[in-house]
């Protein structure tokens, strides 16, 4: 559901940049094309630079089979793209000296490691937000395998963030093969943001809503219909994604996605069960686009150096990769029924961001056209 999309995924835009820069009235009408060729419900996307929106807009409905037009204020789940979030908040304590990179997670929590495998008595911070911890991969909805059996030893007690991540620490820990260097677990951005908590003394939502009013952006937590019921909905495949036996396109809101789905959408929250508009996720791809060549903002510019170049292939929330001399750091997210893109390009100094309002793989192949279609405008 939720996998890092490096930069040879987007490549294909090199070589085919125009001699100039579309007006936007061009660029929203060639997505728009891309959007009913894929038969997307809604797509909202922005593009930047260090100074400046250069490209925005919205095309599509906020359900299929309506004409309620989407927004460029329009609220869609970002999945995975909330995991850079994370280490962006982890980030900020860093430079305040709350916590740091190599804090171990049983210096916070020594009352969980008694119980827990020896594999682990020393992972840090930096191992969890980078994917080095080992942990269980708890993506997908393949979870139920992992929260059945924790539901069973706690019917009392379902949702709880620490004994969650305390009897993660008892399951075997994942193994790297040969040229791999991380294993993707969500569950590393549970414990990661327990870690936060303890050093901060604020809460997973409280650090949320600290950082929102800092940045002046409004990322919230859950399902964009949670905010009103004219926001865009989800879509999803049932049969494709395991949630049924139908095969066409259909609305699909948070409120189906009960019993072991309620509980994973519960832990992997700190690893993006967030909500944002595509403009004030732009306004964060910004700072870090201008964090990663050298200038301090929120974050001081070293920060943001070990933020996006501080692990091979994968770094603290974010995957890295180098082609044809650019650094491409860049993520996907997906909570089954939405989709988004994330990508930073340092060199052309150029941030884009897409979301889609559905999470099937037509949708993510049409993605990958807009992708293809702005980088060939604005990455000169």
């Amino acid at each position: 559901m939720n996998y890092i999309l490096l930069a040879l995924g987007f490549i294909w835009a090199v070589g085919l940049c125009h001699s100039e820069t579309p007006d936007q009235s061009t660029i929203i009408h060639e997505v728009e094309a891309i959007r009913a060729r894929f038969q997307i419900p809604g797509i909202a996307f922005g593009v930047a630079n260090c100074d400046a929106v250069l490209v925005s807009g919205c095309v599509g409905t906020r359900e299929i089979g309506t004409t309620n037009s989407v927004s460029i204020h329009d609220r869609f789940h970002i999945g995975s793209l909330g995991k850079g979030w994370l280490a962006f908040m982890a980030g900020r304590l860093v430079d305040e000296g709350t916590i740091s990179w190599n804090t171990k997670f049983f210096d916070l929590y020594p009352e969980m490691k008694a119980t827990a495998r020896k594999e682990y008595y020393d992972i840090d911070l930096k191992d969890l937000l980078s994917h080095r911890a080992m942990l269980n991969h708890f993506n997908d909805w393949h979870a139920q395998e992992l929260i059945d059996p924790y539901n069973a030893l706690h019917k009392q007690d379902r949702f709880s963030g620490p004994k969650f991540a305390s009897y993660a620490l008892t399951l075997e820990p994942e193994r790297c093969g040969p040229g791999e260097f991380y294993k993707y677990s969500t569950l590393g951005y549970l414990l990661a943001s327990l870690m936060l908590e303890k050093a901060s003394g604020l809460s997973y939502a409280q650090l949320l809503a600290k950082t929102d009013k800092d940045l002046d952006v409004n990322l919230q937590i859950g399902w964009p219909t949670s905010d009103g019921k004219f926001q865009p909905c989800g879509h999803l495949i049932p049969k494709e994604q395991g949630w049924g036996e139908g095969t066409a396109l259909e609305a699909w809101n948070g409120d189906k996605f009960v019993g072991w789905g309620e509980d994973y959408l519960y832990y992997a929250t700190p690893a993006g069960h967030l909500n944002a508009t595509v403009l004030d996720f732009l306004k964060y791809l910004q700072l870090c686009l201008n964090g990663v060549n050298g200038r301090d903002n929120y974050l001081k510019a070293s920060t943001y150096d070990f933020i996006f170049n501080g692990a091979k292939e994968y770094s603290m929330g974010w995957g890295n990769d180098v082609v044809r001399g650019n650094h491409y750091y860049s993520h996907t997210g997906s909570g089954g029924t939405f989709f988004a893109n994330a990508i930073i390009i340092k060199e052309p100094k150029i941030a884009i961001v897409i979301m889609a309002n559905a999470g099937n793989g037509e949708t993510k192949g049409g993605l990958l056209q807009v992708i293809r279609l702005l980088e060939g405008a604005y990455v000169k």
